[in-house]
């Protein structure tokens, strides 16, 4: 994804090792598992090699499954497929959709609601061992598909894409994660101001950066300003197309990116497969639906102020493939949109002489990051 949701999944963590876990299933740790919404590893759903028939010694175990989907009729239920790293890693993504989607017939055979079963295929992207047999295994997971909760993040996309001139400023914490499992806030404040659809302007400053962006259509300019350096790059086009250059070319996303974009539901949507309305929420003293939804990668949470005016007030990323779950948030203040925007000038003058370098040597000042905690140097 573009922008904000991308930080937190590449939160660095220098505590990733530890011995294999040693999985054994029992129908009641299953279900426990499932009624308190936690991932279930299954590791008795045999399959032959390469294939996508289950073996004749699941039987039992998809009984079980479907016993408690059956005593629980209000569930619904994420099957994702895993393999181990042998083969190509598209034959294994294809073949791991195809063994949960052989699961789910299963479970549809014994009585169980297709419409409550969910499938996905990780293939062999998210191994849990050195032990190659342990990475062969099924993912359960109950979800939650609140429609109401995804009609609200739509209203909100829809009332930002047709807002012509929006402002704010915020507040950003990003965590990351020592090697002695630490968490650790890294803070910072900015403004936002936004003339659709091809000019933005973005400050942000923190304890190690302290940064500003302009485009105005055709030129970037990003200016370092605890440094009085600058560089230019030619990006001509729309905010949208900015934001995508940004992140995919150059690893340098804008403020709360995703939130700029005129279609930010189905950035945000996107790999969704869980959501949750969760009442009512005060941000900045505004009232605010409270709105969750789940990923593979990340989880991400955000409350919309409700009214006439559904702009983001605060937005949570978690990281689910980091150890320790570091998060990533933005709190926005001092919203305004339309005729309340002072719009300034786009282009920049350089008032203090700034010397102009190349973006690559511009790069590595300008991230949420000082270089000392990239590449595992943090304590």
């Amino acid at each position: 994804m573009a922008g904000a949701l991308v930080a937190a999944t590449n939160v660095p963590c220098w505590s990733q090792s530890g011995a294999d876990p040693v999985k054994q299933y029992s129908r009641e740790s299953m279900q426990q598992a499932l009624q308190t919404r936690e991932q279930y590893d299954v590791h008795g759903l045999s399959f032959d090699t390469g294939q996508s028939t289950l073996q004749s010694g699941a039987k039992p175990l998809l009984d079980d499954i479907a016993a408690a989907l059956k005593n629980f009729p209000d569930w619904s239920l994420r099957i994702v497929g895993h393999t181990d790293a042998s083969g190509s890693a598209e034959s294994n993504e294809r073949l791991s959709l195809e063994r949960a989607n052989a699961i789910k017939a299963a479970l549809v055979e014994r009585g169980i609601d297709a419409g409550k079963l969910l499938t996905s295929g990780a293939g062999q992207s998210r191994p849990i061992a050195s032990n190659e047999t342990l990475n062969r295994r099924v993912e359960l997971m109950r979800f939650t598909n609140s429609a109401e909760a995804k009609k609200l993040l739509k209203a909100m996309s829809d009332y930002l894409a047709a807002q012509k001139a929006i402002s704010f400023a915020y507040d950003a914490n990003l965590q990351v994660v020592t090697n002695s499992d630490q968490k650790l806030g890294l803070a910072s404040s900015g403004t936002v101001t936004l003339s659709r659809p091809d000019k933005v302007h973005t400050t942000r400053s923190g304890g190690f950066v302290d940064v500003e962006s302009l485009f105005d259509g055709k030129t970037l300019t990003l200016l370092g300003k605890n440094i009085n350096k600058y560089t230019q790059v030619e990006i001509p086009g729309t905010v949208d197309h900015l934001v995508d250059e940004l992140k995919d070319k150059y690893g340098l996303p804008l403020p709360a990116a995703d939130l700029l974009l005129t279609n930010a539901y189905d950035e945000l949507i996107q790999g969704v497969y869980d959501s949750k309305d969760l009442g009512s929420g005060v941000i900045n003293g505004a009232e605010c639906d409270s709105l969750a939804f789940r990923k593979d990668d990340v989880d991400f949470q955000i409350w919309v102020a409700q009214g006439a005016q559904p702009h983001p007030c605060r937005l949570v990323i978690t990281s689910r493939l980091v150890k320790g779950g570091p998060e990533y948030s933005v709190q926005i203040r001092d919203w305004k949109s339309g005729d309340g925007v002072t719009l300034g000038d786009f282009s920049f003058k350089n008032p203090t002489d700034a010397e102009k370098i190349d973006v690559n040597d511009l790069k590595g000042t300008l991230g949420e990051l000082p270089e000392n905690f990239v590449g595992g140097g943090g304590k």
